[in-house]
């Protein structure tokens, strides 16, 4: 079963590759009946985005809604999203307090014996860089930051700065502690509602870390529990955090002009032994606090419009089952900016629809959009799949 679900993502993701990311609405033909109806929907949603909001909405705790008919609908079966009170528009750069200084600071070194290794760092960098470039095979992906990598060891510990927006730090003597049973180890992914403890000390163990280097708050979206006999560890992903709202994380596909801000650990009793953060350092070099952000009742409404429209594709098999306010990430290349934007993001997790044959069907050999991110403002598809 696990091998014709990954054989119908593989399908879906070689399509992706054309049509993933923000939809281009259609052209106008030759009488103008495509233009016309591209103006009929954006004038629908415009006009739902002036709606006043229900007040019934504020109590949701629930949603349990069925948008569309027929097998045409998307069900959507979630918990209401806490709306913090700011939320804001914001436009990042690089961030030029990320300095030797500081660097030696995050390393937290016990012996004193610190060494600067970034010019063989930079070099290194720049090889692997040229490897690719020549590789028949080689990746393509951007990067947020042009800054060079800053490095610094005392022979057990490892910190590092690179693009002036990532960091990353390594117990060498915790990491293959850790690394050791990686592969063979129990695995159990921890629900934040049953674990509500874990979640809450690990994001405390974080921040005592990456407060050193500027990061006051992240969004823990996901800790897995790795145990074999007398050795545990926890694998922690997050995004960085703005009063209260996290970055959008979950996609099936990255491209060339995408940049998503990600952040990854590994903790076990003893302290963290490796931590990894990926265009998470940017520094807020713009922020404009929005006057308004759309409820979910004109959300629903907004996902009518789209469904009618065609621009998204639903099936009465599938089920989305998060509701979330986050920020998506829109990269300014010829900037060297990161935008970001609130969105209302509603998608089922990729991790749980791959490992079920009747949802995987829906969404991919049906072309249900499982994915959809619209701007929590204008009421626009930022992206959806």
């Amino acid at each position: 079963m696990r091998n014709k679900v990954l054989g119908l993502v593989v399908v879906t993701m070689l399509m992706a590759v054309g049509i993933c990311g923000c939809q281009k609405a259609p052209e106008s033909s030759a009488d103008g009946d495509i233009l016309h109806a591209k103006d009929s929907v954006e004038d629908e949603v415009a006009a739902i985005v002036n709606e006043s909001e229900s007040e019934m909405e504020n109590d949701m705790q629930e949603i349990n809604s069925i948008i569309g008919t027929g097998d045409n609908a998307i069900r959507i079966q979630a918990q209401m999203p806490d709306v913090p009170q700011n939320v804001y528009h914001m436009v990042l750069s690089e961030n030029e307090a990320l300095t030797k200084d500081l660097l030696t600071e995050f390393l937290e070194s016990e012996t004193g014996n610190i060494k600067d290794l970034s010019e063989v760092a930079q070099k290194e960098m720049e090889q692997s860089k040229a490897e690719n470039e020549q590789a028949e095979d080689r990746a393509v992906f951007s990067v947020f930051g042009s800054a060079p990598v800053c490095e610094v060891s005392d022979g057990q510990k490892t910190a590092s700065f690179s693009h002036g927006t990532g960091a990353y730090y390594q117990d060498e003597f915790l990491y293959e502690k850790c690394a050791s049973i990686y592969k063979s180890a129990g695995e159990t992914v921890l629900e934040e509602a049953d674990s509500e403890n874990v979640y809450r000390e690990t994001e405390k163990i974080l921040l005592t870390k990456l407060s050193k280097i500027g990061m006051a708050e992240i969004d823990i979206y996901k800790i897995t529990q790795y145990q074999k006999e007398n050795v545990i560890f926890i694998e922690v992903e997050f995004t960085p955090s703005y009063e209260g709202m996290g970055v959008v994380h979950e996609f099936g596909s990255i491209a060339s002009g995408e940049i998503f801000t990600s952040g990854k650990a590994w903790i076990c009793e003893e302290s963290i032994a490796t931590l990894s953060l990926d265009a998470c350092l940017g520094k807020v070099e713009t922020r404009e606090q929005c006057e308004t952000v759309l409820s979910w009742g004109q959300i629903e409404k907004i996902l009518e419009t789209l469904l009618n429209s065609g621009k998204i594709n639903g099936s009465n098999k599938a089920v989305l089952t998060e509701v979330e306010l986050l920020y998506y990430p829109i990269y300014k290349e010829d900037e060297n900016k990161l935008e970001l934007v609130p969105v209302w993001h509603i998608y089922t997790p990729m991790s749980a629809w791959m490992e079920n044959e009747e949802l995987a069907e829906a969404f991919v050999a049906n072309g249900s959009t499982w994915s959809i991110c619209v701007n929590a403002v204008s009421g626009e598809i930022v992206r959806s799949e």
